[in-house]
């Protein structure tokens, strides 16, 4: 009977290290899977982050390619500017230069007034000699024609009308006849 227990005892050990080494295998199998699961997570997080690095490089060199030709494109309006205000500047230039050749050419009024060379009186003894005008208008002046309103006619008869009926029905002044006795009832009244 021991050894039936014995053998009994060994089966049931046998049989415990084999649920013993089938947990400890299922472990390990679950262990290398959430390993292998671990590492394929970390390979795929860094060939998105090489992704990701590569884009953010071809992004900064379109981005500074971008900023370089519209800096050129600044310096060539700058240019173009500069270039305009230069020939704008030479253009009033070689204008006021022309202006002043004429200016020195055109003939000049007479400092002192007609009759008055030198301050002295050559015209009428009374003094009344004008200067020459410097510039006389070609076209004559003609006033503008504003013709009368009609209204104002209208308003003076009517006036006139009723001047004429009010001297002859003159209104007698209105008495208001007031008791001193009377108190005042009404908040109109004052004394």
């Amino acid at each position: 009977m021991r050894v039936a227990f014995q053998y009994l005892k060994w089966g049931c050990e046998k049989e415990d290290a084999g649920l013993f080494s089938k947990e400890r295998r299922e472990r390990e199998q679950k262990l290398s899977k959430e390993m292998a699961e671990k590492a394929t997570r970390e390979l795929e997080k860094m060939l998105l982050q090489e992704k990701a690095k590569v884009k953010y490089n071809e992004w900064l060199k379109k981005k500074r390619a971008e900023e370089s030709e519209k800096k050129k494109k600044e310096k060539e309006k700058e240019k173009e500017r500069q270039a305009e205000l230069q020939e704008k500047k030479e253009r009033a230039e070689k204008i006021f230069n022309e202006w002043l050749r004429n200016a020195r050419n055109k003939p000049r009024p007479a400092l002192n007034g007609y009759g008055f060379p030198h301050g002295k009186s050559t015209g009428h003894p009374d003094g009344n000699s004008y200067p020459a005008p410097a510039y006389c208008n070609p076209i004559p002046w003609k006033p503008v024609h504003v013709p009368p309103p009609k209204e104002e006619n209208a308003l003076t008869m009517k006036n006139s009308k009723r001047s004429v009926s009010c001297l002859s029905h003159k209104s007698s002044p209105t008495v208001i006849y007031k008791p001193k006795n009377n108190l005042c009832v009404r908040s109109s009244c004052r004394k």
